[in-house]
């Protein structure tokens, strides 16, 4: 089958830290009356996968597509589809929490582990990220969780809009402030929650929390790890590449008016802003559309004043 690109309509979450910043910025008007807080833009995982809108396939989950048309995602090895792009708003502090690696993610919650990829796309001055801990020992580790030290214990630092972080499993993380941003992570919905700021969930009850396994997949002592981007130009159009390692390649194009973009294997494609074009089809391009280029296509051109997120996964 020769299916060049692949259409997408994508669940939104409810979230108790959501709003309505991602229904007014993509187009999702009538969700306003919800706190949505994550928009899993292309996602094939069971707790919300995409669905797809090309007539060849209508109705089918992106997970279907994958797990019986291999030949469009370059017959990727990969078990599972491996990742997942979405959007997220918070309005109110997440939970402080921990991502396992695939092994303990395996073992322990039947999925797999997460790294992560966060892009701060508006973020309200005076937000900060807790973005580590102080501990030196797991003894130590436990013993500050055991007293409430959480000031001494986490590591905040400020951010602004464009920031982006580069999160690994086993880096204890957080938000404290308010915030939209993009996100491209391992196909994984397991999270261990270590502090909840005495949050609820829908029937006013405290949230689980996941002391002992949050404990066990930290990196403890804390390891910085940073990602350093590439700026570049092709024409006037602006490319930032961000990271590039095992778990995913992430890339954002700032297009003005053409741009011709080369297709490794498959690029998941999420619109941020503008309008467009993607020429192979003539299909009109909008903020929040979600879209994959199969591996059915060498390269794809997009024309218009318009900002998309570019996602691969790595060859295995």
């Amino acid at each position: 089958m020769g299916v060049k690109v692949l259409y997408l309509k994508s669940p939104l979450k409810e979230k108790i830290y959501g709003g309505t910043r991602i229904q007014k910025k993509f187009g999702f008007e009538k969700e306003l009356n919800k706190k949505i807080g994550e928009y899993w833009a292309i996602s094939a995982h069971d707790n919300g996968p995409s669905i797809l809108l090309n007539e060849e396939f209508k109705g089918m989950t992106l997970k279907q597509v994958y797990d019986e048309h291999r030949d469009l995602f370059a017959n990727d090895t990969s078990s599972k589809f491996p990742l997942l792009v979405k959007i997220n708003e918070i309005t109110s502090p997440v939970s402080v929490q921990v991502h396992p690696n695939d092994e303990y993610a395996k073992k322990y919650a039947n999925d797999l582990g997460k790294a992560e990829f966060c892009l701060f796309l508006d973020v309200e001055e005076g937000t900060k990220v807790i973005r580590g801990h102080s501990a030196q020992s797991k003894e130590e580790f436990k013993a500050m969780v055991d007293e409430g030290d959480w000031d001494s214990l986490f590591l905040r630092k400020d951010v602004k809009s464009d920031d982006y972080v580069y999160t690994p499993a086993g880096i204890i993380h957080g938000v404290e402030g308010k915030m939209m941003m993009a996100e491209v992570q391992q196909s994984s919905d397991v999270t261990y929650r270590i502090y909840d700021y005495d949050n609820v969930d829908v029937d006013g009850k405290p949230r689980e929390l996941h002391i002992d396994k949050g404990i066990e997949c930290t990196s403890i002592p804390h390891t910085v790890v940073e990602a350093e981007a590439k700026t570049f130009f092709e024409g006037e159009n602006k490319i930032i590449e961000y990271i590039d390692n095992e778990f995913f390649e992430v890339t954002r194009y700032f297009i003005k008016d053409q741009l011709t973009i080369k297709n490794k294997r498959y690029s998941l494609c999420l619109v941020l802003s503008g309008t467009g074009v993607l020429l192979e089809d003539n299909k009109e391009l909008y903020p929040g559309d979600s879209f994959v280029v199969t591996s059915k296509c060498d390269e794809f051109k997009i024309q218009g004043k318009i900002e998309l997120l570019i996602s691969e996964a790595p060859v295995k």
